[in-house]
């Protein structure tokens, strides 16, 4: 049994003792106190019962923990009002085992409702190079996969292809004026086209290849490839890519558009078709559906393509990860889906903006003037491991100034670095101990109960929750969860291992420590994989 499993059991003895007690039905909330002084886990049921029963919360508390709590709990203090308690000595020891015996599942636990997930994100243009927005939505979206699958729900990763519309059509007049360029011809880059370097290079490559493509489709289809491969490079990968034009050819746009229509919130004004997102929501304007002109505007395809997923294969919930700039296609979205029969089923999370910071100074970017650091620049520069550890490592709702120069050391100033030292370190002692004659798995609880130092109960302590951090990553969409509890597990190793010799006479305490050892380092490496990021066995 994990911790998630325990606080599901705690949480029924105490909505058992509640009832019993006072003829409540109540499902108490039972949170992780940030200071370990104050236990495991907490719980304030007592301040929830406190008006209805007309009772002091402590008074209530009290009478909670008169009955034994579950086995899994060494001590319940009521402290205020509030009751506080303690996972046993052998939960943590039978955990650690468990880490060790089962490490490809350690951290995972599979929900008693899953569902069929779709995940769509970064989904640039496919206009020029990947930046360092969607390196961060990359980062993003392949750990929320991870961690969403981790609790047992089939996750679809997808890649939305813009490949129609204007910006497509002046990426084709931009390429064309290039290769002209190059052939000596006067051509000039339209004035809202793409100026970047990037397409003289792709030109040439053109020319000298020569394809059966015209301009216009080679550019598409090569800037998608190079993408892709930036992605693959990074940990990134998709179940699914779905094209804009061929969905713009398959009727359901009209579909969509008949059944808006047919709901009686379409309307028409200055020659166009307007959505009446406003009836469904105070928060959103009602917004263009067809141009006057005929065209379909980009809101509509979108409200189709999410209508698609849910209505044509069959997907539970959908989730957008979307970029610093969408905050009002996310209400239009949200309103279109409610329209259409999907309310709540979707979850838009904008994705803030990213200041690429070196010495104080902040690097410039712009695609289409072609001064621009690449995603593919910024994984040379300062590796995989540390672009994707510094774009996780911060909340997704906040903008993120990234350190350029903080990334790049090699010391454990740089938080990964600190982090996969700490793994490293592990292997290191296993390592040394094997040449001891110390490598049998020895996982014998009443050896491992021997660890009863401070710094190693607060491993154990932080060892244990791993799996619920994970649990509530997944469950709120809070992928930095992992990166800030790996950075803390690993500053509470570096202090044991500052402190206590691993491997000395004592041979039964050498073994409960480097059992101990194990488990963090199976901890360390699966937080890391699910951050996509590797765990080096030296360094």
């Amino acid at each position: 049994m994990n911790i998630v499993e325990a606080k599901k059991v705690l949480a029924d003895w105490l909505s058992e003792r509640v009832e019993n007690l006072f003829g409540e039905q109540f499902e108490p909330e039972i949170a992780e106190p940030e200071n370990p002084d104050f236990g495991d886990l907490t719980t304030n049921v007592a301040f929830n019962l406190a008006k209805s029963l007309k009772k002091p919360p402590k008074f209530i508390a009290e009478k909670i923990v008169e009955a034994d709590p579950p086995d899994f709990i060494e001590k319940a203090q009521v402290v205020g009002g509030y009751i506080n308690f303690w996972l046993s000595k052998r939960f943590l020891v039978e955990n650690a085992i468990s880490a060790i015996t089962d490490d490809a599942h350690w951290g995972k636990t599979t929900l008693d409702e899953v569902q069929r997930i779709n995940l769509e994100f970064v989904s640039a243009n496919p206009t020029g190079p990947l930046n360092v927005v969607s390196a961060r939505a990359a980062a993003v979206g392949s750990t929320l996969a991870n961690l969403l699958r981790a609790v047992g729900h089939d996750v679809t990763t997808e890649y939305y292809i813009n490949d129609a519309g204007n910006q497509i059509k002046l990426l084709g007049e931009s390429f064309r004026a290039r290769i002209a360029q190059l052939k000596g011809e006067h051509a000039e880059v339209p004035e809202d086209g793409y100026h970047g370097e990037y397409l003289i290079d792709y030109a040439k490559e053109y020319i000298e290849k020569n394809p059966a493509e015209t301009p216009d489709e080679w550019i598409v289809k090569r800037i998608i490839e190079e993408q892709m491969e930036t992605l693959r490079i990074y940990n990134t990968y998709y179940d699914v890519m779905f094209s804009e034009r061929e969905f713009r050819e398959s009727g359901k746009v009209e579909e969509v558009l008949k059944r808006l229509g047919e709901s009686g919130l379409t309307y028409e004004k200055d020659g166009a078709l307007w959505f009446s997102a406003s009836k469904l929501r105070d928060d959103v304007e009602d917004f263009v559906l067809v141009r006057s002109n005929g065209e379909w505007t980009y809101g509509l395809v979108d409200l189709a393509y999410h209508a698609n997923k849910f209505e044509e294969r069959g997907f539970e919930k959908v989730i957008n990860i979307l970029g610093p700039d969408h905050h009002g296609h996310k209400a239009r979205l949200e309103a279109g889906m409610k329209a259409l029969g999907h309310d709540g089923k979707l979850s838009v999370l904008i994705l803030q903006q990213v200041n690429l910071v070196e010495g104080n100074v902040k690097v410039k970017m712009s695609k289409r003037a072609g001064k621009l650091v690449t995603m593919k620049e910024l994984i040379e520069d300062i590796g995989v491991d540390a672009a994707r550890y510094f774009f996780l490592a911060r909340r997704m709702e906040a903008h993120l100034d990234f350190d350029l120069n903080l990334a790049r050391m090699t010391t454990e100033e740089n938080p990964v670095y600190y982090i996969q030292y700490a793994h490293a370190r592990i292997k290191s002692i296993l390592r040394f101990a094997k040449n001891k004659g110390l490598d049998k798995n020895e996982n014998d609880v009443m050896i491992i109960n021997k660890l009863a130092e401070p710094e190693e109960v607060a491993l154990l302590r932080k060892m244990v929750k791993f799996p619920l951090v994970v649990f509530n990553a997944a469950n709120i969409l809070a992928p930095h969860l992992i990166p800030f509890y790996l950075l803390d597990f690993s500053k509470l190793f570096h202090n044991f291992y500052t402190k206590h010799r691993v491997v000395g006479e004592d041979r039964d305490k050498s073994i409960a420590r480097l059992v101990l050892c194990k488990a963090v380092g199976v901890t360390i490496k699966n937080g890391l994989s699910m951050c996509g990021i590797s765990a080096p066995e030296q360094m």
